[in-house]
């Protein structure tokens, strides 16, 4: 399959996302998603512009910025929103003034958006893998509302999200993470999170199916995918009892 790196780097995010976003939609902050994003992503446009490693840019960078965030308690007056929509377009303009004085600015943006799904190898897979499963483990001792546990959080969300940018691209990082927990999400909360694990993984399949078949962008195919797969799910969910 031509495709094979692309769907286990897809299969990988989609046993990791749903866990993150779950607890974002939780916790009503769907903005740190694509404020991390964007902060890793210009980490990525610093390595580029000073020819050195994107990766360790995208890490310091979010590092600073899951600090900063961790500086409001869940419970502040501040809308959290706000803030957070704020950081992301600061760290948009800063990564554009960037990459707008590198040679083929235009490619180099687009490919942060959406990635390059089709060049992931096996050494990205392997960073996603570990990253994504240390992710996973650090969300549980981010349950309280303690600054060092709130670091905890945005910390397992930019250990997830900082090496997927590299290989998929905001685009995909942002619907992988949302998309799959709000087909789940119930009147009265969060629903099972086998719900949101079946609908990333149906749609990282088929997405990455219909883009071979299709001669799709593989990001953008596997983003509509989550999104026609997710429409059922979230219409059951809606239409369920409580307590069904």
């Amino acid at each position: 399959m031509f495709l094979l790196t692309s769907l286990i780097a897809c299969l990988i995010l989609a046993l990791v996302m749903p866990h993150l976003g779950r607890k974002v939609l939780e916790r009503r902050i769907v903005f740190v998603d694509l404020a991390l994003a964007q902060f890793a992503a210009t980490g990525y446009a610093i390595g580029l512009a000073s020819d050195s490693s994107g990766l360790l840019w995208a890490g310091a960078v979010t590092l600073l910025a899951v600090l900063a965030l961790a500086a409001i308690p869940h419970a502040s007056k501040l809308p959290k929103e706000a803030v957070m929509g704020s950081m992301y377009a600061v760290a948009a303009a800063a990564g554009m003034v960037i990459l707008t004085n590198l040679p083929h600015a235009e490619g180099h943006m687009s490919e942060l958006m959406f990635g390059s799904l089709l060049g992931a190898g096996w050494s990205d897979l392997g960073i996603l893998a570990v990253l994504g499963m240390l992710s996973v483990a650090t969300l549980r001792f981010a349950g309280s509302d303690t600054y060092i546990q709130r670091v905890m959080f945005y910390l397992a969300l930019a250990m997830a999200v900082v090496p997927a940018i590299h290989a998929v691209g905001i685009v995909l990082v942002f619907g992988m993470l949302l998309l799959p927990a709000l087909a789940a999400w119930r009147n009265e909360g969060n629903g099972p999170v086998l719900q949101a694990l079946l609908v990333a993984l149906c749609g990282a399949v088929s997405g990455i199916i219909a883009a071979e078949c299709l001669d799709l962008p593989p990001s953008s195919s596997v983003v509509l995918a989550l999104f026609i797969c997710g429409i059922p799910m979230l219409i059951w969910n809606l239409r369920a009892r409580p307590g069904t």
